[in-house]
């Protein structure tokens, strides 16, 4: 069993729930089915406060032998469910329990019963939630709340998002700290479209609140419903490509921002993960946004070398990736507008891209992010 290490906030997290049902105390710990090793534990504020480092040690120590027999039963029951001492060791009564080193130690601490749930026996990671209970009243309420039972499916659910999270961020923390210093803002979502994770550039995308935020739900809104469902669409297909369904590598769409400044460019990429290092099954798409308007994100540097243009296209695109409209470049260059769109097309020819909007999505992928760009 490899050691499930869970962050700080999950010990608060069972103190609310303990008091949500009255539970005197609880633990919860996960497993990795495929790996054998001690678990590690999250512990509520009893545990904390009072006995954590000798129980950790005792836990650790391999002291809950004696209760193997329950765990393996606890797993072939239905899951999401609370069940008490006896159900989980098979027996009929209380006296008919088998020896328990961590009963012991409890009973000495005024507790009189213990309850469990598989909060996910599924894999690849087994979580349960173990509660403590100092009288018969107490443990028999917990069985008969129903909110209790609500619950647990929210636990679980939760314990797998913050899994993923943190595995995301453990591998992909250095590239992340890239694409925030090349301006790129990256939005993790997962198959229910949900955002899981971003990175800095992206949450300087959401504070501007121009045309692109996120819902109570953590879904990611856009300036028009149609704007949306074409996002949905694009997360499901490079979700579907993990599946091995047919659909294209990338795609792209504009985003229109509500000040009317140069749209949002948006990319949707899979994330692959064949060799599920993550996690087994696990679904997420890179949604990638460049915002042009952003000062200093976007140089041109690189596409003037890459398409060997020429002073006055340059300057034309070192406009365009300020975000500048075609009229306006026409202005600030003292030009007429038929000049600067005989100009784009040469642009674009010598770039072998098909539209003003790939010129922007080069200009993000050939930034050379070594030094600053003042005027870039």
């Amino acid at each position: 069993m490899r050691c499930a290490t869970m962050p700080e906030q999950w010990d608060y997290a069972l103190d609310e729930f303990n008091a949500a049902f009255g539970i005197s105390a609880s633990c919860m710990f996960s497993i990795h089915e495929f790996e054998d090793n001690r678990a590690d534990f999250t512990w509520s504020k009893f545990f904390r406060n009072k006995h954590h480092d000798g129980v950790e040690a005792f836990m650790q120590a391999g002291a809950d032998a004696d209760d193997r027999p329950a765990y393996e039963n606890l797993f072939r029951l239905q899951p999401q469910q609370f069940y008490e001492e006896m159900v989980t060791f098979g027996v009929d009564t209380y006296d008919d329990l088998p020896p328990s080193k961590v009963r012991n130690l409890t009973e000495g601490w005024g507790f009189v019963m213990r309850t469990a749930a598989a909060v996910n026996a599924t894999g690849p990671w087994i979580d349960t939630l173990l509660c403590q209970h100092r009288d018969q009243d107490e443990w028999q309420k917990l069985l008969r709340n129903r909110n209790a039972q609500i619950a647990l499916p929210i636990l679980a659910n939760s314990l797998s998002l913050g899994r993923t999270i943190r595995a995301l961020r453990s591998r992909f923390n250095a590239a992340l700290a890239v694409l925030d210093a090349l301006g790129l803002g990256v939005f993790l979502v997962d198959a229910k479209h949900s955002v899981i994770d971003l990175n800095k550039a992206a949450e300087c995308i959401l504070d501007a609140a121009d045309g692109i935020r996120l819902s109570p739900k953590r879904q990611l809104l856009l300036s028009s419903p149609e704007a949306e469902q074409k996002l949905r669409t694009l997360v499901d297909g490079a979700n579907g490509l993990l599946n091995g369904e047919v659909g294209q590598l990338e795609t792209v769409m504009a985003v229109r921002k509500q000040s009317g400044r140069y749209d949002y460019l948006l990319s949707v990429q899979p994330l692959n993960d064949a060799e599920a290092e993550l996690e087994v099954g696990l679904r997420c798409a890179f949604v990638t946004i460049i915002d042009p308007a952003r000062h200093g994100s976007l140089s041109i540097e690189g596409l003037q070398a890459l398409g060997q243009l020429t002073t006055s296209e340059a300057d034309v695109v070192r406009l365009l990736v300020k975000g500048y409209r075609l009229s306006e470049v026409a202005e600030r260059r003292d030009v007429s507008i038929n000049t600067v769109k005989t100009q784009l097309k040469d642009i674009v020819q010598k770039l072998r891209c098909s539209t003003q909007s790939d010129v922007i999505r080069l200009a993000a992928a050939t930034r050379i992010p070594m030094r600053d760009h003042p005027n870039g």
